[in-house]
């Protein structure tokens, strides 16, 4: 009778999987929606013991291409699954490398073509703050580029890049 017990309670142990979110189908669907120019999702972490209950929240690590990072919020929406996902503000972190190309092909767009941009390694994103970099002309004019960021997303304010110097 003892064995039978055990046997019953491994059953209804591995049954309860419906009971929480699949982190696999969030990951996914993180990568989906958040990806943009500047912070593009290249992988996702989520806890796999999450609840699945209609309003749960939760927490994701998400990887950005180039070296980034950032926070996940992620809010289970409905009983069939559905999920609303966004960056915690504050929390994403891009690297030059997703910057600086925006950053070029925007200067391309507005008839500054064969720019280099070098800013900073890391860049914090804060929605509004301004961040500067150097830009360099095809004929080794160097001048400061600034620019924000009009969300938490990593989205540059295309109106806010400017420069000014020799």
């Amino acid at each position: 009778m003892r064995a039978t017990a055990v046997i019953v309670l491994a059953l209804a142990a591995v049954g309860c999987g419906n009971d929480t979110i699949d982190a696999d189908e969030a990951e996914a669907g993180i990568e989906q929606s958040l990806s943009s120019a500047t912070a593009s999702v290249s992988s996702m972490s989520c806890p796999n013991d999450i609840e699945k209950k209609e309003g749960a929240t939760f927490t994701c690590d998400a990887k950005l291409e180039g070296g980034g990072k950032a926070k996940v919020k992620v809010t289970h929406t409905s009983k069939g699954g559905d999920f609303t996902y966004i960056f915690k503000p504050g929390t994403v972190v891009l690297t030059d490398y997703a910057v600086e190309p925006a950053l070029e092909e925007e200067l391309t767009a507005s008839g500054v073509p064969d720019t280099t941009v070098d800013c900073p390694d890391t860049i914090k994103v804060k929605e509004g703050e301004q961040i500067a970099c150097t830009a360099t002309g095809a004929g080794g004019r160097q001048s400061q580029l600034t620019f924000t960021f009009s969300s938490a997303d990593g989205t540059i304010d295309e109106s806010s890049v400017s420069g000014s110097g020799p």
